[in-house]
């Protein structure tokens, strides 16, 4: 029986990874890489390939490989989207360059890369056929970079009952292992004040476009804003400014603004006291209306914080294995933002680490990824398969 990590070809992996930038899979277009996908998925030797459809995105592709249908399941998770072109952009984003130890194009590090890591591994395990105590679900999920439909539809097929854990190779910085993220919220600041005619400077008016400039100008000025600080991870929550709307051309006096903010919590940070907070920062900037606060207005729950306990044997397991495949030791984080790994942990009720190639770029022009990453995280996604799927 050949050993699965022998098996694996870091050309055919860079191959693959190529005909992935190939096609164009941003946000809400990604169908024609999830018929691609599936059409892998079988062509490799997996079982059961079944398409999830996202509407307005496309079809969440599954597959399996066998073991004990009363076994656990382990998954192996990547989305299929990227985020859109950026500006300044110096080659096709849609055709793979390599330039030395690198390969530049759109998603190639977020995270076709590590898609192609998955797929090495799973072709691997199946032809190895080694012998494991349950099933290995690979799961491609599509719109994770808008509202993580695709995961939720993952969740909802029940695919992920009995599932022990699930390991994602987002993109993550070299000698390091995330065993959690921090959440996210988007809230929005309603502010309304008084309308009047703008020529006549009525001392009744309320500027509601002045108020949202206090505020913001509090949210900008104040060091720290308070925030909740993680030694343990070196982190501490986010609050940012993303988006500020109010008034027109009217020659009035603006009576409404809209302040959108993007809030990242700590794991054990809840919503609840993430809105006490910004009530007492809106506070601070003396504003003549009133305020008013909603958020969340999504089709899939917020993705909620989470961490894997560090002294569990998945973490313990996943890290042993990195830092022997690495010959270095190796660092537990946890993500600065969101991704699928919050809504199948948090939602999904399963243990996800995360453990991907390194490279830079992301979300930006000229995205690429480190070649001599490939292989490594293809070995560690195999060795992680069968350390825990291993039969006693």
């Amino acid at each position: 029986m050949p050993n699965a990590t022998a098996l694996l070809d870091e050309r055919s992996i860079v191959d693959t990874l190529a005909a992935l930038v190939r096609i164009n899979s941003i946000t809400n277009h990604e169908q024609a890489i999830a018929d691609w996908m599936a059409n892998h998925l079988a062509a490799i030797g997996l079982r059961d390939v079944t398409r999830l459809p996202v509407p307005e995105s496309g079809d969440t592709v599954l597959g399996w490989i066998d073991g004990p249908a009363d076994g656990p399941t382990f998954c192996l998770n990547f989305h299929l989207d990227t985020f859109g072109v950026f500006n300044g952009w110096t080659t096709n984003p849609f055709e793979p360059v390599i330039d030395g130890d690198r390969m530049y194009g759109l998603g190639v590090h977020d995270m076709k890369a590590g898609g192609a890591c998955i797929l090495a591994a799973a072709g691997a395990l199946v032809k190895s056929a080694a012998p494991l105590r349950g099933r290995v679900l690979i799961a491609c999920t599509t719109d994770e970079e808008n509202w993580s439909r695709g995961a939720h539809a993952l969740i909802a097929s029940g695919a992920l009952r009995g599932c022990i854990g699930a390991l994602v190779p987002e993109p993550t910085p070299y000698g390091s292992l995330r065993i959690g993220a921090r959440g996210r919220h988007v809230i929005t600041i309603h502010l309304k004040g008084r309308s009047a005619h703008i020529a006549f400077e009525d001392p009744l008016a309320i500027n509601s476009a002045h108020d949202a400039a206090r505020v913001i100008a509090v949210l900008a000025d104040t060091p720290g804003l308070g925030l909740r600080e993680d030694p343990l991870f070196g982190l501490r929550s986010g609050l940012g400014v993303t988006g500020v709307h109010s008034g027109g051309e009217m020659i009035l006096v603006p009576e409404e603004a809209r302040i959108i903010v993007d809030r990242h919590l700590l794991p054990g940070e809840t919503l609840e006291e993430a809105l006490v907070h910004l009530r007492g920062l809106i506070a601070r900037a003396g504003i003549g209306g009133t305020c008013t606060l909603t958020w969340d207005k999504r089709p899939t729950p917020a993705p909620g914080a989470f961490v894997v306990p560090p002294e569990g044997d998945f973490v313990r397991t996943v890290r042993r294995i990195q830092e022997v495949e690495l010959g270095r030791p190796v660092d537990l984080t946890i993500a600065r933002s969101v991704a699928d790994v919050n809504h199948i942990a948090v939602h999904g009720g399963v243990p996800t680490l995360t453990c991907g190639p390194w490279g830079g770029n992301t979300c930006a022009a000229n995205e690429w990824v480190d070649l001599a990453a490939l292989l490594p995280v293809a070995r560690i996604h195999v060795e992680t398969v069968l350390a825990m799927l291993a039969k006693p």
